[in-house]
């Protein structure tokens, strides 16, 4: 849409390709697998199902990950680990103990343990990362699990590393990334804590796990609060590697929903200012990084703000078996914008959750739905670059279009002795067109990674690549629906797709059509 001046459009997207800012991390296109729900069971494990393999593993799910990319897994919590005692997961499955879930007051099979989830890791082709208990577990407790994961037998015969082998598994799985509890901070959480408390047992847990194994990376639990932030990595920095930040966000208002991204780049700028103040203060080189190891939408999160009883058995299920619409794909695709911008401290990121329960994907007794949660990350797993290049959005005259995002959500259940961060948000100024470049390790391709959030409009802007000049035909990759609303289902799986089509010569504008995300993949001359 030009202004009608020569046909020029009014906005101008600006990018560098000469001076990168940064480099994003494969790992922020991680997943998580909780047990809650049908996540686990009926979801990634089904034995029985005809669309299982031997190992009960739902065929179509893999297949699906897999065309995205699985670069890392967290398991088996969340609220899930905090009570999950990882011996009752291994030796033969008939021997295993059923153990009702304290998190979500279901029954737990144990069918699915390490050796299962170090499998399916294999199968994925992605990296595990294993979050200990910290609420009723022990310290012991953790240590031997790192033993059994990653102890050699021939070097250590130790009792947990010759568990494994007897289990079948002589070589040792080599887990790096492991979790020091999960939000405990929060009431809800078994065996929550206030910071300094979290922060000694974090720090002592360290030592001991590393004794076990020294190559290990360890991710500490925020809280989303500077104080608490800031506490813990006073405390326990030295100890860590990383510092977890969990978002959760979505509403039926779309601008509220895909705004939320814009507050959700706040939120890890305001850490990342966090971890730099504190790091000078700490007896270490290499900077404390941010784990976003929990971020989606999520309808069933909001409470009341108190303290309820917990629902009966099962009612949690059907909480979260929600569906996605293409305003909340969108909002995923301002996530991936926003942890590219802030790639200095974003290092790694689990979407929460992988299928069913919350998920990205949804399993029936007969088939797989990719929600538009889902096809965003096709999108951006597969159409970018690991170089963040300098990239704005600008108008020849006037402001560039915004909008108003107003956050109505109730705040949730309470934190321990601290202020919950979630309150309702009013964000204005929010760019109506949101763009981001990305270039390939080559420095052949560039892709061009452009959100316009106007539910109504399209948009063109003139490209402006910084005088490096685009050799060739241009592909385009967007996601986009009929509408922002409708739900998908198996009954409507195309309320959001990825479409993709070639374009004769690379644009010197394009016009980005209402509600979409677009990626303009451009061959570079060198």
């Amino acid at each position: 849409m030009s202004d009608g001046h020569e046909g020029i459009p009014r906005l101008r997207i600006e990018v560098d390709p000469g001076r990168p800012v940064g480099t994003v991390s494969r790992n922020v296109f991680g997943h998580f697998a909780e047990h809650l729900g049908r996540c686990v069971y009926g979801g990634l494990y089904e034995p029985g199902s005809p669309l299982a393999d031997e190992r009960g593993f739902r065929t179509d799910v893999l297949a699906a990950m897999r065309q995205i990319g699985t670069p890392n897994l967290r398991w088996p919590g969340g609220n899930f680990a905090s009570a999950y005692h990882w011996e009752d997961g291994v030796g033969p499955a008939e021997q295993r103990p059923a153990r009702f879930d304290l998190a979500w007051r279901a029954l737990e099979s144990n069918r699915f343990g390490t050796d299962e989830f170090m499998a399916y890791c294999a199968a994925l082709g992605a990296a595990p990362y294993v979050c200990v208990n910290t609420g009723s577990g022990s310290l012991d407790e953790a240590a031997r699990w790192v033993e059994y994961c990653n102890l050699a037998v021939e070097r250590y015969p130790s009792a947990h590393a010759l568990m494994r082998a007897r289990n079948g598994h002589q070589a040792p799985y080599g887990v790096r990334l492991w979790g020091l509890g999960n939000e405990v901070y929060g009431a809800w959480q078994v065996g929550h804590a206030g910071a300094e408390g979290y922060a000694r047992k974090a720090r002592e847990f360290a030592y001991f796990m590393r004794a076990v194994d020294p190559e290990i990376r360890l991710v500490a639990v925020g809280a989303d609060l500077p104080e608490w932030d800031e506490t813990v990595l006073r405390v326990a920095g030295d100890a860590i590697d990383y510092l977890s930040i969990h978002q959760y966000h979505g509403q039926e208002d779309y601008r509220a929903t895909v705004g939320a991204a814009a507050y959700l780049e706040g939120r890890l700028h305001l850490l990342g200012e966090v971890i730099d103040r504190v790091m000078p203060d700490l007896p270490r080189r290499r900077p404390v990084e941010i784990a976003m190891d929990e971020w989606n939408v999520c309808y069933a999160a909001w409470g009341t703000g108190e303290v309820q009883p917990r629902p009966v058995a099962g009612e949690y299920f059907d909480l979260f078996e929600q569906t996605f619409a293409l305003k909340d794909g969108l909002f995923a695709a301002g996530v991936f914008h926003a942890m590219f911008r802030e790639c200095r401290h974003v290092t790694l990121a689990n979407l929460a959750q992988m299928v069913n329960a919350n998920g990205m994907l949804t399993t029936s007794e007969t088939g797989l739905l990719r929600t538009p949660v889902y096809h965003a990350f096709d999108l951006y797993a597969n159409h970018s670059g690991p170089s963040v290049l300098p990239t704005r959005v600008a108008a020849r005259e006037g402001s560039v279009p915004s909008f108003t995002a107003e956050d109505r959500r109730e705040p949730g259940p309470p934190y321990v002795g601290l202020r919950a961060p979630y309150t309702r948000f009013s964000l204005r100024g929010v760019a109506l067109l949101d763009a981001q470049a990305t270039l390939s390790a080559d420095g052949r391709t560039l892709y061009l990674a452009v959100i316009n959030y106007d539910p109504d409009r399209a948009h063109a802007a003139s490209l402006d690549l910084g005088g490096r000049r685009p050799a060739g035909p241009a592909r385009v990759f967007e996601l986009n629906g009929p509408d922002t609303q409708t739900p998908a289902g198996f009954a409507r799986p195309d309320v959001a797709t990825v479409s993709e089509r070639d374009l004769p010569a690379a644009p010197a504008a394009h016009t980005f059509p209402p509600h979409s995300a677009t990626v303009l993949e451009l061959a570079l001359t060198l």
